[in-house]
C-alpha cells in the first residue's frame, strides 16, 4: 500500500484553522512556509530571552541597591524626575520583552505543537507570566509616583488618585480578564472580518513558493547567522502589533470612529459565507473554557449507579424549585423567612455586550422596535391620550431631524465617556493628559496591549451609571452646574421625641436609629464646660463642598464629580438610545432626587423613549393609575381571597368539631415623596381608615417608623386549626409586617430608587379574605383626594407644565420635545381639546360616565375632591392657610392622649421638660450673632450658672411642687411663732415637721423629684399624668365659639395668684386652709395610694388640690381679708389687665348663653329631629346605594371639620373597626336644634338598627332627667330659714359641647362607634353627650364624689346637684367660701381630670341674682 503523503501540523496564524499543506520539512512535520516560520519563531524567542537576562546586569542604580522586592515597591524614595524616568524606561523594556517572549512562546507551542503536552514549558511560562505581572503593578505605582512629582501642584491631582484607588480596589483578575477578552472577540467577531481577510492576504502572499524561493536565496548569500534575517521570518512583531491594533479597533468601533464594517452587502454568497466562518480556535476554546467547561473536582467521580441512583432525587430537587419560584406574594415571603434565604448585592444590570453601530441605532430609531411586554401584571388600556391606536405594539419612529440631532449628541458622549474611564487607569493618564484628541492617544506607541485591553473591556461594558454620567456631562459642557437646593428639611429629634418613638415603634425599626438619637441627645446634655463650646464647633460647621474643577483628558474637560443635578429629558432622551437593553427599572436607580424620578416616570408614561424594555414600567393600568398620582409600588400581594380559607366539619353529627381556618389580607408596598404635600394629605386620609385599610410608614432617609397601627394589627396572613369550637382556639400568626417582611419584600423587590428621598409606605386590608378591587379604589380615591382633584380633567393639571413642553406627531404618534419658536399643538392642548373625552367608572352603581373633562352630574358629590374635604383640610392641615404648596413632612397625629399613652412615665416627662429647656437655650444661644463664627469666643456657648453644679438645685416644677404663694406664706409662718394648739392642728393634718416644730415645705429639687417617683406607686403616677392629659386634650376639643381662649385666660389668672410671692402680709389664709383640710379629715402626708377609681382619696397632693381650689374661689371674695394675699394679683403689673375681665363679673356674664348645642342624648330626643336623617337611609335602602355617596354634601361640610378638630385633639380615634353598619351601632350627622336654628352641629344617632351592640336593658340606680333636684327652690328655701346675708353659689363642672369629661374603658368603647359620611369608623375615648343616657352617667358621678363628703357638706342642705350643676350655699361669705373650697376640691382631686368651669359658674351671689338667672345656667 503506498503511503500517504504527511500534512503539515501547523495551525495557521491567522485564522487559527490546520494547515492543509504537504509537510516537506523538520522531518514531514511542516510545509516548507511553517518550517521556516517556526525556526523563525524559534531563533527570535530565544535572542530575546538573552537580552531579557542580560537586562537585570543593565538596571538603574536604585533598582539595583533596593532592598525591598519589586512587588512591594511604591517608589515613595525617589524624588526627582530623571530617575523616575531611568526607572520607567527599564521596567517598560522589561515589560515589552517578557510580553514578546511570552507571547512567541505560547505563540510557538500553540501553533507548532499542538498536540504535545509539555509541563515544563508550561510551568516557565507561568513563572514569566507572574513576573510580567509584577513589573506591570510595579508600573502602575511608577506612574503613580510620576504623576505625583509631576502633577502633585495640579488641582485635580487627588480626586484622581480616587478614582484610581477605587478603580485598583475592584480590579478584576487575569485570568478572568483573558476570559473576558476572549468572550469580547467572539462577541464582535463579525465585526472584525474586515481585519481577519487583511491577514489572510499577507499570509497567503508569504505562501507563494516564488516569494519563499528568492527570500530563501537572499537569505543564504548574506551571512547564515545574521539576526536581521532571523528576524525576518519571526512572525512575533506582527502578531504583537495586531494584537495592539485589534484593541485600538475595538476601541474605535464602540466609539463610532471607525467602523469595521461587515461583509460587504454586494458580495456573493460565497463570500458572505466564507467571512462568517467560525472563531478562531483559541478565542472559541477560552469562550467555551469560560460558559461550559465543568470545573475539575478532586475527588473521584461516582459510579455510574451512584449517578444514576441520584437522577430521581434531582428531578424532585429541580420540581421543588420551579414550584418555589411560581410562588409569589406573601406565600414566598413565608416560604424565604422560612429558609432564612439572604440579600443579593444589587440588581442585575442588563446586558450591554452587543453595541449597536451607527446605522443599526439609525435603523431602529427610524423603524422603530417592537414593544417588550414580558412583566406586564395587569390590563392594558389602549386608545387613550397616553398610549393612542397603533402605539401599544412598536414604538414610535424618530423622525429624520431628530436621529441627526441625536447621532451626533451620542458620538459626543461616547467620547466623554471615554475620558472618563480614562482616569481609572494610572498607566495611561499620562498619554492621556498629553493627547489633544482621542486618535492621537490612541495612536501612541508607549501604551501596552495590555493596557487597551483593559480600556477596551471598559468601553465595551461601561456600567449605566458611566453612560448616565457622560450623559449628564454632554449638557453641562465645560460650565460648572449649578447646585439645585435641598428643600429637604431637617428634623432634629427632641429627648421626649426619641423616648416615645423607642416607646411606640420599637419593635418595628432598626435598632440603630435609637442608638444614634439618644447619642444625640447625649451630646446635648453634657454640662461642662469644654464640652458643649466643643460639640458647638462640631455641629455648627458645614460639612465643606468638594472644590469644582476639571482636567483635559484627549482634548475634552471632565469635571472631577458626578453631576448630582436632575438630568434633563433629552439627556435621558439619549442614555436610553445608548443603552437599549437597559429597563427601566435600572434607570430610575440612577436618578438623583424624587423630582428626576417622577419627570422620567412621566415621560416613560407618554411614551417619549424609544425603547422596548421601558414599556413595562407600569404600563398595565391599574399600576399606570398609582403612577400618574405618585404612589410608586414594589411589591404587592393581591390573592388573599385565594389563599383564604375556611373549613369545618362536625357539631352535631357523630364526628368531632374540626376547623381549619386561613385568613389572608391584601397588601401593597410602594414609594412615595418625602416631606410634601399631597403624600402627608395621602398618609393621613389613610390613617383615618382604619376600619378599611391599615397603613405604617417608614422614612426611607432615617429608618424611623412615622406610623403604624396596632400591634395586634401587623398580621398579614393567620391560621388556625384543632378540635373542638373554632372560638375558643387561638390565631396563629403565620406572617406579620415586620423586621422579617421588610428584609424579604426587599429582597424580592425589581427596582430600588437611588436616593433617600422618600417614604416606604405599607398598605393593607384590614378586612380579611377581601378582593384586592376595594382597596386598590380606596387608595386612589384618597390619591385623587391627595392631589384635590375636584374632576377628570384635573387629574393632569400637577403636570401642565410639562405637558406644555412635549408635542405628538400626528402621522408617527412619536411624542417629542417641542423645540424653541416651533408653533405646534402641545399635549396640554390635546388634553384640553374639546374633542378629547373622560371617562369615570362609578364602581358602586356600576356605571360608566362620560364627560369633557368636567365632573358628571350624575356622579356621586365623593367621587373626586369636593366641599367637606376642602373644610376637613382646614382643620388637618391648617398650615397650608400660609404655604399651600409647603414641603412639610408627615407626622403622626400627636396630643397628650397619644402621648400619654405611649409613655405614662412622670420620670421621662421631667426629664423631657429639661432636655426642652436646654434645647430651646441651645437654640437661643445659636441665634445669637457670634455663633456663626467659628473665630468666635467659645466662653459665650455657655456659663457655669446654666450647666453647672447649680443646676441640680433649680426649682422644678412637677406634680410633688406646692405653689409658690403657699411656699412663701409657710416661710412667713415659720419665722414667726406657733401656738400649741395650730401645732396640734398642723400635727393632725400631716404638715408639722417633727423634727423643726415647722410647717414642712414642698420638693422641688431634681434628686427629691427622682427619689420620690422611685418610691411612689406607679397607678398613682399614671393617674397624675393622666389627668393633667385628659385636661389638655379636653380642652383641644372644646369647640364652642370662644371656650379656649376664656379657659386660657382662666389658667394665665390661676397661675399668676398661685405663682405670685408673697413677702408680707397677712398669712390668715393659710391657717383658714389647713382648717378646711381639717374638717374634711384629710392629711397632707399620706405615704399610701388606693387604687378604687371611685376613691378622692388618700394621695400625697392633697395640699396642692386643696390650695388651688382655694384660689379658684378666693378671688371672688375680694372683701375676705383671708383672700386679700391672694387677690392682691389682680394690683400687680401682670394681674391688672384682668382686673375687668368678665369672669369677675357675673352679672354681665350671666347675660349671654353658651352658644353650643345641649346635652341631650340620642335617647330623650324626639323621633322628629332623626327625620331628615331616616328619610335619607331609606332614600339609599330603595335605590340600592351605599349611605355614604347620598350622604348630604351640606352635613359633611358641618361634621367632617368637627370630628377632624375632636380627631386631633385625641376625643376620639379612627376605630379598628370594619365600617359596615352590622359592626358599628351609630352615625354621625348633622342637624339644627329648635332654639339654634340655622346653626347646623355634629349629633350621633345611635339607633343601631342592625343590632350591632347588645346595650343593657336595666341599669342600677338610674335616673330619669325629670326626677332630678330642682335647684332655685332649695335656694328660696334656704334664703328664708336662714339670715338676709345668705351667700350663694352655682358651680358648673366642665363639660365640651359633645363630651363629658369621663373616660371609657377599651371595654365600652365599641359601643360609641359611629360611622361618618365618608365611611370610616371612629370610638370615642370619652363619654359623648349623644351616647344612650349620658346625662345620667354625669349625674351619678357627681352623685359618687359628693357622697364621699356627705357629712361635712351636709349634701342635700347646703349641698345640692344636677347633673353636672351644682349648688353650694352659706350663711355668709366666709361659711360659704369654706363649703365652695370644699366642693371644688372634692370635685377637682382624684383622678385630676374633672374641673369647675368658672365662666359658667356663678360663685358668692344671693338669691336674688339667682332668681334672676336664665334657667339654662340652673338645668
Amino acid at each position: 500500500m503506498a503511503s500517504q503523503n504527511p500534512i503539515c501540523q501547523a495551525v495557521n496564524l491567522s485564522d487559527g484553522q490546520p494547515c492543509t499543506s504537504i509537510a516537506t520539512t523538520w522531518e514531514n512535520l511542516f510545509c516548507r512556509f511553517h518550517g521556516k516560520q517556526c525556526h523563525g519563531l524559534y531563533i527570535g524567542y530565544k535572542r530575546r530571552n538573552a537580552k531579557l537576562d542580560a537586562l537585570s546586569d543593565h538596571a538603574p542604580s536604585y533598582l539595583r541597591a533596593a532592598t525591598i522586592p519589586l512587588a512591594n515597591e511604591t517608589f515613595e524614595n525617589v524624588k526627582d524626575e530623571k530617575s523616575l524616568r531611568e526607572i520607567h524606561s527599564h521596567l517598560y523594556q522589561e515589560y515589552v520583552l517578557l510580553g514578546k517572549v511570552i507571547d512567541a512562546r505560547r505563540l510557538h507551542h500553540k501553533h507548532f505543537f499542538p498536540l504535545q503536552m509539555d509541563y515544563g514549558h508550561q510551568a516557565y511560562l507561568d513563572t514569566l507570566s507572574n513576573r510580567r505581572h509584577i513589573v506591570l503593578r510595579a508600573l502602575e505605582k511608577l506612574e503613580t509616583r510620576s504623576a505625583q512629582v509631576l502633577f502633585e501642584k495640579e488641582k485635580w491631582y487627588t480626586w484622581i488618585r480616587e478614582v484610581q484607588k477605587e478603580e485598583e480596589a475592584t480590579r478584576e483578575k487575569e485570568s478572568k480578564k483573558v476570559k473576558l477578552e476572549a468572550a469580547m472577540f467572539k462577541r464582535h467577531w463579525k465585526k472584525m472580518q474586515t481585519r481577519l481577510r487583511a491577514q489572510r492576504e499577507k499570509e497567503e502572499k508569504q505562501r507563494q513558493d516564488t516569494y519563499l524561493e528568492i527570500a530563501y536565496q537572499e537569505r543564504m548569500s548574506a551571512t547564515l547567522d545574521s539576526e536581521d534575517d532571523d528576524e525576518m521570518w519571526d512572525p512575533i512583531e506582527d502578531v504583537v502589533e495586531d494584537e495592539r491594533s485589534r484593541f485600538v479597533d475595538l476601541i474605535k468601533h464602540f466609539l463610532w470612529m471607525e467602523v469595521l464594517t461587515d461583509v460587504d452587502e454586494n458580495d456573493n454568497t460565497t463570500q458572505k459565507a466564507a467571512a462568517s466562518t467560525d472563531l478562531p480556535a483559541d478565542v472559541e476554546k477560552l469562550a467555551i473554557s469560560e460558559d461550559k467547561q465543568p470545573k475539575k473536582s478532586k475527588k473521584k467521580s461516582k459510579s455510574k449507579a451512584s449517578k444514576t441512583s441520584n437522577a430521581p432525587n434531582n428531578t424532585k430537587n429541580q420540581t421543588a424549585t420551579s414550584s418555589k419560584d411560581r410562588r409569589t406574594g406573601q406565600s414566598r415571603i413565608m416560604e424565604m423567612i422560612d429558609d432564612e434565604e439572604k440579600a443579593s448585592e444589587e440588581l442585575p444590570e442588563p446586558d450591554k455586550g452587543n453595541i449597536e453601530t451607527e446605522s443599526e441605532m439609525r435603523k431602529r430609531l427610524k423603524e422603530g422596535v417592537e414593544k417588550n411586554y414580558d412583566d406586564i401584571e395587569g390590563p392594558i388600556l389602549v386608545g387613550t391620550l397616553e398610549v393612542p391606536h397603533g402605539t401599544h405594539l412598536k414604538t414610535a419612529p424618530l423622525a429624520d431631524e431628530e436621529i441627526e440631532s441625536l447621532t451626533k449628541d451620542i458620538k459626543e458622549i461616547k467620547l466623554l465617556l471615554f475620558c472618563r474611564l480614562l482616569l481609572s487607569h494610572a498607566s495611561l493618564l499620562p498619554a492621556a493628559v498629553r493627547a489633544s484628541s482621542v486618535e492621537e492617544f490612541l495612536s501612541d506607541p508607549e501604551i501596552a496591549a495590555s493596557d487597551l485591553r483593559d480600556l477596551c473591556l471598559k468601553v465595551e461594558q461601561p456600567s449605566l451609571q458611566d453612560i448616565r454620567d457622560a450623559c449628564a456631562d454632554l449638557i453641562r459642557g465645560d460650565e460648572p452646574e449649578a447646585e439645585e437646593k435641598d428643600g429637604d428639611i431637617a428634623e432634629e429629634e427632641s429627648f421626649e421625641d426619641v423616648i416615645l418613638q423607642e416607646r411606640r415603634y420599637g419593635y418595628l425599626q432598626d435598632p440603630d436609629w435609637f442608638v444614634t438619637n439618644m447619642l444625640a441627645q447625649r451630646k446635648k446634655l453634657i454640662d461642662s464646660k469644654e464640652g458643649l463650646p466643643k460639640l458647638k464647633k462640631t455641629f455648627k460647621k458645614r460639612r465643606r463642598q468638594p472644590k469644582k474643577m476639571k482636567i483635559q483628558v484627549c482634548g475634552k474637560s471632565i469635571w472631577n464629580y458626578s453631576s448630582e443635578n436632575s438630568m434633563s429629558r433629552d439627556g435621558w432622551l439619549q442614555f436610553s438610545v445608548m443603552a437599549k437593553n437597559c429597563d427601566l427599572k435600572h434607570a430610575v436607580q440612577l436618578c438623583r432626587n424624587w423630582n428626576e424620578f417622577s419627570q422620567l416616570n412621566f415621560l416613560t408614561i407618554w411614551q417619549y423613549f424609544p425603547a422596548s424594555n421601558w414599556v413595562s414600567w407600569g404600563s398595565d393600568r391599574l399600576t399606570q393609575q398609582l403612577h400618574e398620582l405618585g404612589f410608586f409600588p414594589y411589591f404587592k400581594d393581591f390573592e388573599a381571597s385565594k389563599q383564604s380559607r375556611y373549613l369545618q366539619v362536625g357539631g352535631r353529627s357523630q364526628g368531632r368539631r374540626q376547623h381549619n381556618f386561613v385568613e389572608a389580607r391584601n397588601i401593597i408596598v410602594g414609594h412615595m415623596r418625602r416631606n410634601d404635600s399631597v403624600t402627608r394629605r395621602f398618609l393621613q386620609y389613610c390613617a383615618m381608615r382604619t376600619g378599611e385599610l391599615l397603613l405604617l410608614v417608614r422614612d426611607g432617609k432615617t429608618g424611623k417608623i412615622i406610623t403604624a397601627p396596632e400591634e395586634e394589627n401587623l398580621w398579614t396572613v393567620r391560621h388556625k386549626e384543632g378540635l373542638g369550637r373554632a372560638s375558643k382556639n387561638e390565631w396563629e400568626v403565620l406572617l406579620e409586617v415586620g423586621h422579617d417582611y421588610f428584609y424579604m419584600a426587599d429582597l424580592l423587590r425589581k427596582w430600588r430608587l437611588g436616593f433617600e428621598d422618600y417614604y416606604e409606605v405599607w398598605l393593607w386590608d384590614f378586612v380579611p379574605c377581601n378582593d384586592p378591587i376595594p382597596l386598590y379604589n380606596t387608595i386612589v380615591s384618597e390619591l385623587r383626594k391627595a392631589w384635590r382633584v375636584t374632576k377628570p380633567l384635573e387629574l393632569y393639571t400637577h403636570r401642565e407644565p410639562f405637558l406644555r413642553g412635549l408635542t405628538r406627531d400626528k402621522e408617527t404618534m412619536r411624542v417629542r420635545s417641542i423645540r424653541p419658536g416651533e408653533q405646534v399643538s402641545s399635549l396640554w392642548d390635546d388634553i384640553n381639546h374639546p374633542d378629547s373625552t373622560f371617562f369615570t367608572a362609578d364602581v358602586v352603581n356600576k356605571k360608566i360616565l362620560e364627560t369633557n373633562g368636567e365632573a358628571h352630574h350624575e356622579a356621586s358629590p365623593y367621587l373626586f375632591y369636593n366641599e367637606g374635604d376642602a373644610a376637613e383640610d382646614l382643620v388637618l392641615f391648617s398650615d397650608e392657610l400660609i404655604s399651600p404648596n409647603r414641603d412639610v413632612p408627615f407626622r403622626e397625629v400627636s396630643n397628650s392622649i397619644t402621648r400619654l399613652e405611649t409613655t405614662p412615665a412622670t420620670m421621662i416627662n421631667v426629664l423631657a421638660e429639661e432636655a426642652r429647656t436646654i434645647s430651646k437655650r441651645n437654640k437661643a444661644q445659636s441665634d445669637s450673632p457670634n455663633v456663626d463664627d467659628d473665630d468666635g469666643d467659645d466662653d459665650d456657648w455657655t456659663t457655669d450658672h446654666e450647666f453647672g453644679g447649680n443646676a441640680e438645685k433649680k426649682r422644678i416644677v412637677t406634680h410633688w411642687s406646692l405653689p409658690q404663694i403657699w411656699e412663701d406664706a409657710i416661710v412667713i409662718v415659720n419665722f414667726t411663732h406657733i401656738s400649741s394648739e395650730r401645732k396640734q392642728l398642723l400635727r393632725r393634718v400631716g404638715l408639722l415637721s417633727e423634727m423643726s416644730g415647722k410647717i414642712r415645705g414642698g420638693i422641688n429639687n431634681f434628686n427629691d423629684v427622682e427619689s420620690k417617683i422611685k418610691a411612689a406607686d406607679r397607678i398613682m403616677i399614671m393617674e397624675r399624668d393622666r389627668g393633667s392629659a385628659f385636661v389638655e386634650a379636653f380642652h383641644a376639643g372644646d369647640l364652642e365659639p370662644g371656650a379656649q381662649e376664656k379657659y386660657a385666660e382662666t389658667c394665665k389668672i390661676l397661675s399668676g395668684i398661685l405663682g405670685s410671692h408673697q413677702t408680707g402680709g397677712s398669712t390668715d389664709w393659710v391657717w383658714f386652709v389647713v382648717n378646711i383640710i381639717d374638717w374634711l379629715g384629710l392629711r397632707t402626708d399620706y405615704d399610701t395610694y388606693i387604687r378604687e377609681p371611685r376613691a378622692g382619696w388618700p394621695h400625697p397632693f392633697i395640699t396642692q388640690d386643696i390650695v388651688k381650689a382655694f384660689a379658684e374661689m378666693a378671688m371672688f371674695f375680694p372683701n375676705l381679708e383671708q383672700c386679700k394675699p391672694l387677690t392682691s394679683f389682680f394690683e400687680s403689673t401682670e394681674g391688672s389687665k384682668y382686673k375687668d375681665s368678665l369672669l369677675l363679673n357675673p352679672h354681665e356674664r350671666a347675660k349671654s348663653l353658651p352658644d353650643c348645642r345641649t346635652r341631650k342624648s340620642f335617647k330623650f330626643r324626639p323621633q322628629e329631629f332623626w327625620k331628615e336623617w331616616q328619610t335619607v337611609l331609606d332614600k339609599a335602602d330603595e335605590n340600592g346605594e351605599y349611605y355614604a355617596d347620598v350622604y348630604p354634601i351640606n352635613w359633611s361640610v358641618v361634621v367632617r371639620p368637627i370630628l377632624a378638630k375632636l380627631y386631633l385633639a385625641g376625643i376620639i380615634t379612627p376605630a379598628y373597626l370594619q365600617n359596615d353598619p352590622l359592626i358599628v351601632p351609630g352615625f354621625a350627622v348633622a342637624n339644627e336644634e329648635p332654639d339654634r336654628p340655622g346653626k347646623m352641629d355634629l349629633f350621633m344617632d345611635y339607633a343601631d338598627r342592625q343590632k350591632a351592640i347588645q346595650y343593657p336593658q336595666n341599669i342600677p340606680g338610674f335616673v330619669t332627667p325629670d326626677q332630678w333636684t330642682v335647684l332655685l327652690p332649695c335656694a328660696q328655701a334656704f334664703a328664708a330659714k336662714h339670715t338676709s346675708s345668705s351667700r350663694f353659689a352655682i358651680l358648673r363642672v366642665w363639660s365640651a359641647p359633645h363630651f363629658y369629661p369621663a373616660m371609657l374603658g377599651d371595654w365600652n368603647r365599641h359601643a360609641t362607634a359611629f360611622l361618618d359620611g365618608h365611611a370610616r369608623a371612629w370610638i370615642w375615648k370619652f363619654i359623648p353627650k349623644d351616647m344612650p343616657i349620658s346625662e345620667w352617667s354625669m349625674y351619678n358621678t357627681m352623685k359618687l364624689r359628693l357622697e364621699l363628703l356627705k357629712d361635712q357638706l351636709a349634701l342635700g342642705e347646703r349641698v345640692f346637684y344636677r347633673s353636672e350643676v351644682i349648688l353650694v350655699m352659706g350663711l355668709d361669705e366666709a361659711d360659704l367660701l369654706k363649703y365652695v373650697t370644699a366642693v371644688v376640691f372634692a370635685i377637682q382631686t382624684k383622678p385630676w381630670h374633672r374641673e369647675i368651669d368658672l365662666w359658667k359658674s356663678f360663685v358668692n351671689v344671693d338669691l336674688q341674682f339667682l332668681e334672676r338667672l336664665d334657667p339654662y345656667w340652673l338645668d
